[in-house]
Formats: C-alpha cells, sequence, structure tokens
C-alpha cells in the first residue's frame, strides 16, 4: 500500500535517526512511524506489470518480453525472510546486536543490477548498477530500523554485507534490503519468485500481458498483476509489506522453532501484545495496537445481527509465530505480530473455495482488514491488517 511521502527537516531527521539507533539497542519495541523515515523522493519509477511464473517458464517471459516497444525493462526477483546477526552504521564502534541467541527476520532481495537499473529513476542507476561490487542498498524503512543513515555493515551468518545507500521503499520493490544475485547467493537467495516488467505507458500493460501469456504452454497457470489504468487481469496487492508491518507494530528477535514456527524474544511478546476480548469469540492474544480495531469489528457484525454467522468454537487464533502456510521461504505470516485473524477455519480451508459470508467480509475490510479469500491461493479464513479503521 503506498503512502504519500512526508518530507522532514534535516534537523528533525537527525534527532529521528538518534532515537530509532536508541530504540534499536533496547529491543526494537517501538518502531518508527511512516513519517519518521520518508525523505525526499529520488524520482518515482516508472509503471510495471508484477508476473508470477513458474520457476521453469521465467526465461519464456523474459525473453518474450524484454524487446516489446511497450517494456522499459525486466528484472528477476529473488526474495525471502533472512536472519540478521547484527548491523551497524558507519561510524559507529560496536555493531547493534538482538538479544544473545536470537536474530532478527529481514526481507531481502536480490537482482540483477544491469536489469534492475531500467527500473528505477536515471539519477538512481549507477548506484544500483554499484551493487554488483558486493554491497545492498536499503530501503528507508529498513534503514530506519537498523539506525543506518547512509552506508553501514549487515551481518547475516557466514558473511556481512556492506550498505551503500538507502532509497525510498517503492524503488526496490518495498523489501527492506536488495543486494545482487551473486551477493544473494551468499545468503542463500536462489530461486526467482517473480518478475516485475517495466512498462513505457501505463495503458499497455495488457498488451504485454497478453504476449507473456503467450509465451508459456498452453493451461499453465501465471498471475500477473498491474496498476490502475494498465488493463492487467489483477490489481497490484493491497498488503503490506513486511517493513511495513514492523513500522506500526515493532521488529522483533526470533530463532526458528520446530516446523515452520519460530520463537520470538519474551521480553518482545510482553511489550507488544496482550489477551483481547473479541465480541462473539472470546479472550485470546493479540497486538496491542488491533485490540480496539478487531473488537470493533465484531461489535458491529453484533449490531448489524449477523453473530449467527461467527462460531465462537472455530476460531483460529490472532497471535502466532510462525511463517506463512505456503512455506518458510514465503515469509513470516502476519500473525507472528498478532496483526492478523482466523475464523470460521473449517468451512474456509487454505487453497479451498472460502464460504465467508459476503456481509461479514465487508464489515472486516471496512475495519481496516484486508480478506484471505481473494488471494490467488485463498485463504478464506484469514483476515490481516492493512490499514487503521476510520468511520
Amino acid at each position: 500500500m503506498k503512502k504519500p511521502i512526508v518530507l522532514i527537516a534535516p534537523g528533525m531527521s537527525l534527532f529521528l535517526i538518534g532515537t530509532l539507533m536508541l530504540l534499536a539497542l533496547t529491543g526494537f519495541r517501538l518502531p518508527p512511524l511512516e513519517s519518521e523515515v520518508r525523505g525526499p523522493a529520488a524520482g518515482k519509477p516508472g509503471p510495471a506489470l508484477v508476473a508470477f511464473p513458474r520457476p521453469q517458464f521465467v526465461a519464456h517471459v523474459v525473453t518474450a518480453t524484454k524487446h516489446l516497444p511497450e517494456v522499459a525493462g525486466v528484472a528477476e526477483i529473488r526474495s525471502g525472510t533472512r536472519w540478521l546477526n547484527a548491523w551497524s552504521a558507519d561510524g559507529s564502534q560496536t555493531p547493534t546486536a538482538p538479544p544473545p541467541g536470537y536474530q532478527v527476520p529481514v526481507d531481502v532481495a536480490s537482482v540483477d543490477p544491469e536489469q534492475f537499473r531500467d527500473l528505477v529513476p536515471e539519477p538512481l542507476r549507477l548506484k544500483f548498477l554499484d551493487l554488483g561490487n558486493g554491497g545492498a542498498i536499503l530501503s528507508r524503512t529498513g534503514a530506519a530500523l537498523r539506525g543506518i543513515r547512509e552506508t553501514g555493515n549487515l551481518h547475516f551468518p557466514g558473511t556481512s554485507i556492506p550498505v551503500i545507500g538507502v532509497v525510498d521503499d517503492h524503488l526496490i520493490r518495498n523489501h527492506e534490503v536488495i543486494v545482487s544475485h551473486n551477493t544473494g547467493l551468499s545468503v542463500g537467495l536462489d530461486e526467482t519468485r517473480y518478475l516485475v516488467i517495466g512498462l513505457n505507458k501505463v495503458e499497455s500493460g495488457k498488451l504485454v500481458e497478453q504476449t507473456i501469456r503467450g509465451a508459456i504452454p498452453s493451461g499453465a497457470t501465471m498471475r500477473v498483476r498491474g496498476p490502475s489504468g494498465s488493463g492487467a487481469s489483477a490489481g497490484l496487492s493491497p498488503l503490506l509489506s513486511m517493513a511495513q508491518i514492523k513500522s506500526r507494530f515493532g521488529e522483533f528477535a526470533a530463532v526458528t522453532g520446530a516446523g515452520s514456527t519460530i520463537q520470538i524474544d519474551q521480553a518482545w511478546i510482553d511489550a507488544n501484545t496482550e489477551m483481547t476480548n473479541i465480541p462473539l469469540l472470546g479472550v485470546f492474544r493479540c497486538h496491542k495496537k488491533m485490540g480496539a480495531q478487531i473488537a470493533g469489528a465484531f461489535e458491529e457484525v453484533q449490531q448489524k445481527d449477523l453473530g449467527h454467522l461467527i462460531r465462537p468454537n472455530d476460531f483460529g487464533g490472532c497471535f502466532s509465530p510462525r511463517f506463512i502456510r505456503s512455506g518458510n521461504d514465503a515469509g513470516l505470516s502476519r500473525h507472528a505480530w498478532g496483526a492478523a485473524f482466523d475464523f470460521n477455519v473449517s468451512t474456509n480451508l487454505y487453497g479451498e473455495s472460502p464460504t465467508m459470508d459476503p456481509r461479514i467480509v465487508k464489515i472486516m475490510e471496512r475495519h481496516g482488514f484486508s480478506w484471505g479469500g481473494r488471494w490467488h491461493y485463498p485463504d478464506g479464513m484469514h483476515f490481516e491488517f492493512v490499514r487503521e479503521y476510520s468511520k
């Protein structure tokens, strides 16, 4: 979800960065607000389609699109959650680290710099080409969480990566960190997750989508999303990135547990979550910033005499530290922050056609929650935070 860029005065920026460094040292409990991490825009990238072909068809799509006159550039994106041991800003004497035995989950992406430079504004292209020398570029949100202004170092298991710059989040597809494919291999990024296809004109999206669908075998599935006015078969996702979730709900340190679970630092859990009384369902643990919003949604369900559509004994939980069901490489579930909830589980199973009453969906969406039943691979029981509720 894109937000307006907020300009901040240099003096205020210095004060906030100092505050962020202090917060990082005390357990990442109070993340920066969006207005605190935005800086002057270096320019906006052009419109783009995002395509999710199966791995065996990636080369077909790249070949079919890279020479189209409507296409400004094509880049393969590898991405995943990686675990950060420590970090430092240039000039700091001691790296900042999470509590002993814990690591910080970070959303990292890798690109071919030669491909990706065509998808960023002209003034930044040389900076992105520098990724080929082994460095990393951070989003402003990710840099603020690290207390890094422009340069520093990220320490992952087995490797350290120098930070060579900071850019607005949307310029790196809202990932926290972007590196080259070669550097990405050192942290285990080895599989293309999606393609970004830059458009010279937004209205050419439909033609480009038709071309890339024609490049893969008939019957093969592929998701294509595009901005409003592009003619793409689906719009861009309204879901928040992991960096945006951290900005709202805080950054935690954790270790991987059995299966798809993680174990979060108990100090973070105590500071950020609480037992919440959810009308029609009962008392469950959620993030402190979610309780009133969830309760308000179910109160409206009651007020509209729709309570009989909610099954109290069929609630799937709110706070649940784990990865997304589709696999650990897909990233952390928003349940790990207590920023999502599942209900009417037994008749809205993951991957099956949802049966959630549309009146319930409408209420939840109006209260600021996105419904998993609209996803390509549906999760009809699932709702997660995307915005604050305003009447």
